[in-house]
């Protein structure tokens, strides 16, 4: 490491990164095994804890360090290099993060703060399923085989066939064992917790957080909603309330002219949106409390699940390696999704094509928030640009007045009106003949 670099770690001081050690303590190992199990971090030994070089003195600090690695399970990615700071020598490991999960003892610790804390039991399968290391919908439930209807399995086999080629073989009993829809725990057949999630008619009575929360706010700060709705039921059935959902409610606008014809579109791309439910139901961590989230803002959607990627895939390495693989098998045999990581390129390409939609991917830890943004500089025709400069001109008009002056028929006004007022060159007050329109502020501020 370069000496400036370990001058700032230095400054930077102790925190979530960053361990000093005056001399060899056998707790380190919790102090590694933390960082591991985090964002990774550096100890340094020969630092006392106000971040002033004493030197490590005569100690074996290598070999000490090397045993303390043995009792570290499985064993962690460190390196360790000696440096010489003035006539003093100190000793820095550098820890690199995992996608395993590292114990001491037979304990699981993650670094907090200053400190390294332990996890429960609960917690150590929760951070388990986010380094994909344990797959929820494999697992057996405590509910009885009667909550697996037999119709929705039927119908999953005949649209396999149809939409997949894949015949189907046996009987529906041997079919619920072979796809993991049930499980045989000791003789007796229980379904599995994707197979409930999948195949039950309401399997949130099983599963509470197994639900989506759509909240419409009628501003930025949340401050108050126009509509609040929870949608249930198995995966696919919530994933088709949601698609129809968006489509009676967002807005059908004007874009621009494709020969004698004023081509429309939703303000938001609706295949980006379907592809981002999707992905939040089927790969979403659901050892995590929490419901998947959608919120919609005047300026944007957002769209939020527990559970951040699977280690080593990202959205710009959209690598098919699916949290929850049996509900991914289930809804790509029903047509809902391809394998391959396509649905994210698919969410990109689609708003990549939108004429007003961005699209961001914030995540964090145990966090997934999919941000679509009307942020876009909007493409104007002629005739849309003639009807700004009129309303620029006109101060405050109507959509009479505009079609009077510009030789429209005031139907196609109010259509680039509508158009303009939703991407943001206009603002409108009013209803039915008292509508006015005017050049929004920010706009106007923006010499737009």
């Amino acid at each position: 490491m370069k000496m400036e670099d370990l001058i700032r770690i230095l400054k930077q001081g102790e925190g979530e990164e960053v361990e000093f050690k005056s001399h060899f303590v056998k707790d380190i190992a919790k102090d590694i095994c933390a960082f591991s199990n985090t964002v990774g971090g550096h100890v340094l030994f020969g630092i006392d804890d106000k971040g002033e070089v004493v030197g490590t003195g005569d100690e074996n600090i290598e070999q000490k360090v090397s045993d303390v690695l043995q009792g570290i399970y499985p064993h962690p990615d460190v390196k360790m290099e000696m440096v010489k700071i003035g006539d003093k020598q100190i000793s820095h490991i550098i820890v690199s993060p995992s996608d395993r999960l590292h114990s001491v003892g037979n304990v699981v610790y993650l670094r907090m703060g200053l400190n390294n804390r332990p996890l429960s039991t609960h917690e150590v399968i929760e951070k388990a399923a986010e380094s994909a290391l344990v797959f929820f919908d494999e697992l057996p439930s405590d509910v009885p085989l009667e909550a697996i209807s037999q119709s929705m399995v039927t119908n999953y086999l005949e649209k396999r066939r149809s939409i997949r080629g894949v015949n189907s073989r046996g009987s529906i009993e041997d079919n619920l064992l072979l796809l993991k829809i049930v499980k045989d725990v000791d003789g007796i057949i229980k379904p599995t917790k994707g197979g409930l999630l999948f195949f039950s008619e309401n399997p949130q009575e099983y599963l509470p957080n197994a639900r989506v929360r759509l909240v419409w706010f009628q501003d930025e700060d949340m401050r108050k909603y126009i509509d609040s709705r929870e949608f249930s039921g198995p995966i696919w059935k919530m994933v088709d309330d949601i698609e129809d959902y968006f489509l009676k409610n967002l807005k059908v606008v004007g874009g621009a002219m494709t020969g004698w014809k004023r081509e429309e579109f939703l303000e938001y791309p609706m295949e980006a949106l379907r592809e981002a439910v999707i992905n939040a139901l089927i790969h979403r961590n659901f050892f995590d409390a929490s419901e998947v989230q959608i919120f919609i803002f005047p300026s944007s959607i957002r769209i939020k699940n527990p559970g951040n990627f699977p280690p080593g895939v990202t959205p710009e390495v959209p690598e098919h390696k699916p949290r929850n693989p049996y509900l991914s098998q289930y809804m790509y045999d029903m047509g809902y999704v391809e394998k391959y990581g396509s649905g994210i390129r698919k969410i990109k390409m689609a708003c990549d094509a939108h004429p007003l939609v961005m699209v961001d991917f914030i995540l964090k830890p145990y966090r997934t928030e999919l941000v679509f943004r009307k942020d876009k500089v909007p493409k104007l025709d002629e005739p849309d640009m003639k009807v700004l400069d009129l309303v620029r001109i006109l101060k405050s008009t109507t959509s009479t007045e505009i079609s009077q002056k510009i030789g429209l028929s005031r139907v196609s006004v109010v259509k680039r009106l509508n158009y303009l007022v939703l991407t943001g060159f206009i603002e409108k007050t009013g209803q039915g003949r008292s509508t006015r329109y005017a050049i929004a502020d920010v706009r106007e501020n923006q010499g737009i």
